[in-house]
């Protein structure tokens, strides 16, 4: 099955009654929500969300030896999110942009581009009407379950995901006042996308998830993950917390924009990758 899942490309997809998320600055109670997600074969990994006035800060750790919390603080009134590396005290500033201005600057694909076969995406998602009270906020469950039924010839594979959850509401989550963004995969192959056609059913709002239970068939093989509840508090959270902290340094960027988190950015670093692009070169040329 993952051989199958490597062939499948993550893409946003905007149908014509979907809304584009607008950018807002929300003003949070503060609140600390702990959960641990289980992916098939046992890994575990801890996300850690707190939230306070305008900002957010979210904490992934894996379960594993050698592992190292996954910081991202998002601060919306500044319209700036932070990628911190605690291990080597180094971060990444990546400036917030409203999701409409960032439409513009992407290249939609052309029908005429996606010269594969039509698949049909149908997406259910019913609130089962079973509510629950957790600290001040009250939890809705829901269940979604997506259906991929692809056309003869359809690179992208049939499958089924059911999802049983209970979610919160937390208006402005990641400075957006919007949850009708639909996320589906294309799958490409020597150049052909298949043609996604949504069919949505039924459209109960999730939110953020507290519990959840995935159960995703494909090419006849199901796969379970859970995430569980381990702590949801509102007790009062310090500021620095959503701040950018003095002893960290930016993160080394390399040719082409991306960064080396590990490494801070130094010209002596520098020098060592942009020496070592160039040796690379030099030897590709002399080959």
């Amino acid at each position: 099955m993952s051989s199958t899942l490597s062939l499948l490309s993550l893409l946003l997809i905007l149908s014509g009654s979907v809304t584009l998320p607008k950018f807002v600055v929300p003003n949070f109670s503060d609140l600390t929500i702990k959960t641990r997600s289980t992916m098939a074969g046992g890994h575990s990994s801890i996300q850690t969300l707190s939230l306070k006035g305008p900002r957010q800060r979210s904490e992934h750790f894996t379960e594993s030896a050698g592992s190292f919390p996954f910081i991202t603080i998002t601060q919306c009134d500044l319209r700036l999110r932070l990628i911190l590396n605690e291990k080597e005290r180094t971060y990444v500033s990546i400036p917030i942009e409203n999701w409409p201005e960032r439409m513009k600057k992407a290249r939609p694909i052309p029908q005429d581009e996606m010269t594969g076969v039509d698949v049909m995406v149908i997406i259910d998602s019913v609130d089962t009407g079973e509510r629950r009270q957790v600290g001040s906020y009250q939890a809705r469950r829901v269940k979604t379950t997506t259906r991929v039924e692809p056309g003869l010839g359809a690179i992208t594979p049939a499958s089924v995901t059911e999802v049983y959850g209970w979610y919160v509401d937390l208006p402005g989550f990641s400075c957006q006042d919007s949850k009708s963004v639909a996320t589906g995969w294309v799958s490409a192959s020597s150049g052909k996308r298949d043609r996604l056609i949504f069919k949505r059913l039924g459209t109960a709002p999730r939110g953020y998830v507290i519990e959840e239970t995935t159960r995703a068939t494909q090419s006849g093989w199901t796969t379970v993950s859970k995430t569980e509840l381990l702590e949801f508090s509102e007790t009062p959270l310090d500021r620095s917390l959503f701040e950018l902290p003095a002893t960290y340094a930016p993160a080394l960027r390399l040719p082409g924009g991306a960064h080396d988190m590990t490494r801070p950015d130094t010209f002596g670093n520098r020098v060592r990758v942009y020496w070592a692009g160039l040796t690379a070169s030099v030897q590709r040329w002399l080959r």
